[in-house]
């Protein structure tokens, strides 16, 4: 006769289970198809023992991508800029980094403990700066949140293969064009398809960050 366990602990893992030994094991695991039941399993422990530990299965994403986004954070050794220019660049680099650096996990990231505030440490030093400098504090916000949105983008795209990285519309665009009068759209023709192949570049992310950086000093230039 056999009896059953609902989890049966795998030999060789520890009973114990704590914050570190949670996210260390989840990090392996795929975050889109990841449960609770699947972690248990992986640690070697029963679904209420991690409960213990974590709520629920977004609780558990959010804590194991704020993890690996401030260890990322953390590897760059932040030291805050005056120099408006120079903090709002340091901020986008960092950040960029840090989201390729989380890699599945960057979409999930959130705040779960006040660790996980050193995170945002480069995004207050580049908003004093802008204030510093000039800018109202709902501007400096503004610029804050455009340049988190390009540093994900640029991190994102750079992550997945070039043709994925496409708008859905430029195939049926390029489509069109091929049918259209040779005469027309001549300078179009070059340039769909063109952008698809920098989505995620050195080159492109800096391009990105010039124009919000003349943006903001056409904004300081106000009377």
């Amino acid at each position: 006769m056999t009896s059953v366990e609902s989890v049966k602990p795998r030999r060789g893992r520890p009973r114990r289970v704590d914050r570190e030994r949670i996210i260390e094991a989840a990090k392996v695991l795929d975050p889109a198809t990841l449960t609770m039941q699947a972690l248990a399993e992986e640690i070697g422990v029963d679904r209420k023992t991690l409960h213990y530990h974590v709520d629920n299965r977004d609780s558990l994403l959010r804590m194991v991508a704020a993890d690996a986004f401030r260890e990322a954070v953390a590897a760059h050794d932040f030291t805050p800029e005056k120099d408006w220019r120079k903090a709002i660049r340091a901020f986008a680099h960092i950040t960029r980094d840090a989201v390729m650096a989380a890699g599945a996990w960057a979409s999930y990231v959130g705040y779960e403990t006040e660790a996980d505030l050193e995170a945002i440490r480069p995004a207050e030093a580049a908003a004093e700066a802008l204030v510093a400098a000039g800018l109202a504090e709902a501007e400096a916000g503004r610029v804050i949140a455009m340049l988190a949105g390009l540093a994900f983008t640029s991190a994102t795209d750079r992550s997945i293969p070039k043709t994925a990285g496409r708008h859905p519309q430029e195939p049926v665009l390029e489509h069109l064009l091929e049918k259209a009068p040779q005469e027309e759209f001549t300078l179009l023709r070059k340039l769909v398809g063109g952008r698809s192949t920098e989505l995620g570049t050195e080159e492109q992310f800096a391009f990105n960050l010039d124009i919000v950086t003349l943006g903001v000093e056409r904004l300081l230039e106000r009377p």
